[in-house]
C-alpha cells in the first residue's frame, strides 16, 4: 500500500493514495458510520456522531474531540452518492469547503487494489490558508487512519438504521409496508419495479417480491414475517434468492412506526449477513438501495395524502 499523495492549489487539496482493497471496502469505510467515526481526522482526534442521513441532502453532523480536549463541532450535507464511484459532501460549517471522494479500481485484477482521490476545495483563499498548516497534515494522517482501519471491516455483514419522518399518518404507512399493492409502488432502488408482490400478513408468513431493474434483469428476493404489531411495529426475515431458491443474504428487518402529531416517525433497523461470495457487492449497495426505497415510499405516502 502506497503513500499519500498531495496536490496543492490556489483553494485546493487534492490527495490520493492507492489501497490494497477492493472498492466495496473502500466505499464502506467512508459511507458506514460506525467505520466512518473509528477513523476520520487527523491522529489523536476521535468523533461523536450525532446525524448521519446518508442520502443526498441529508445532513451530517459530528463532534471532533481532539486530543487536547477541544472539540470541534461539524455540519455538512452531502450532495451527490454515486454507489461505489463518488460522494460529493458540502462542509457548512467554518470552513466551508466541498469534498469530493472518488473510488476506482487500479490493480491489474479487478477489485484488487483502489485508487482514492481525496479532493477538498474551500470556499475561498483566505480560509484555505487559515487553515492550510492543518489540513495538509491532518489529510495525510486521516489516510493512513483509512489504510489501518480497511482490514477491519467484515464485508459479509452490515448494520444500517435508518430514521425518516413522513408527513402522513401512521395508518396509511403501515398500509404502504403490509398492502402488496401499496408495497410494489415503491418497494426497491430508483428506476425498478416489482411485477412479483406477495404478501401473507400473518406470523410464519411469507414474502415474496421479484423486483426488475431497468434493463430488464429480474431480481428474486423473500422473506417470512417474525412479529407483526399493528400498526407499530414488523419485523421480518428476508434476502434475495439465487434461481434454485438458496438465499444469497440472511436480513433480518425490523420497523418501528409511531404517531407524532399527525406526522409518522420510522426507525427500520436492518441488517445482512452475506452467505456466498457474490453477496459482497450486494451488501455494499444496502445504504443506498434501502435510501432510495424509502424516498419511494416518501413520494407513496405523501403522494396519497395529497390527492385525498
Amino acid at each position: 500500500m502506497g503513500k499519500t499523495s498531495i496536490e496543492v492549489r490556489e483553494r485546493e487539496i487534492i490527495g490520493t493514495r492507492i489501497y490494497d482493497a477492493p472498492r466495496e471496502l473502500v466505499w464502506r469505510a467512508f459511507t458506514d458510520p460506525q467505520h466512518l467515526a473509528r477513523w476520520w481526522g487527523p491522529n489523536g482526534f476521535t468523533n461523536s456522531f450525532h446525524e448521519f442521513d446518508f442520502r443526498p441532502g441529508g445532513t451530517w453532523r459530528h463532534v471532533m474531540h481532539g486530543p487536547d480536549g477541544t472539540d470541534y463541532p461539524n455540519e455538512s450535507r452531502f450532495v451527490e452518492i454515486a454507489w461505489l464511484q463518488r460522494l460529493v459532501i458540502d462542509h457548512i460549517s467554518a470552513p466551508k469547503f466541498r469534498l469530493t471522494v472518488s473510488l476506482e479500481d487500479a490493480g491489474a485484477q479487478s477489485g484488487s487494489k483502489t485508487k482514492l482521490v481525496f479532493h477538498q476545495f474551500f470556499e475561498s483563499v483566505e480560509a484555505f490558508e487559515s487553515i492550510k498548516p492543518y489540513a495538509l497534515p491532518g489529510l495525510e494522517q486521516n489516510l493512513e487512519k483509512l489504510a489501518e482501519h480497511l482490514p477491519t471491516i467484515d464485508l459479509m455483514r452490515r448494520e444500517l438504521t435508518i430514521r425518516r419522518t413522513f408527513n402522513a399518518p401512521r395508518a396509511l404507512v403501515w398500509e404502504a409496508w403490509t398492502d402488496p399493492k401499496h408495497l410494489a409502488q415503491w418497494w426497491g432502488p430508483e428506476g425498478f419495479t416489482n411485477p412479483v408482490c406477495e404478501v401473507d400478513l400473518r406470523v410464519g408468513g411469507e414474502l415474496r417480491i421479484v423486483m426488475r431493474g431497468p434493463d430488464g434483469t429480474d431480481y428474486p428476493m423473500r422473506g417470512t414475517f417474525r412479529e407483526i404489531a399493528a400498526p407499530e411495529r414488523l419485523v421480518f426475515i428476508s434476502g434475495p434468492v439465487d434461481k434454485n431458491d438458496r438465499f444469497l443474504i440472511d436480513g433480518l428487518t425490523t420497523v418501528t412506526l409511531a404517531e407524532r402529531g399527525g406526522k409518522t416517525e420510522m426507525v427500520l433497523e436492518t441488517r445482512a449477513i452475506g452467505l456466498v461470495a457474490s453477496a459482497v457487492r450486494m451488501i455494499a449497495g444496502m445504504d443506498l438501495g434501502w435510501l432510495q426505497s424509502i424516498d419511494r415510499l416518501a413520494d407513496n405516502v405523501e403522494g396519497a395524502l395529497s390527492k385525498a
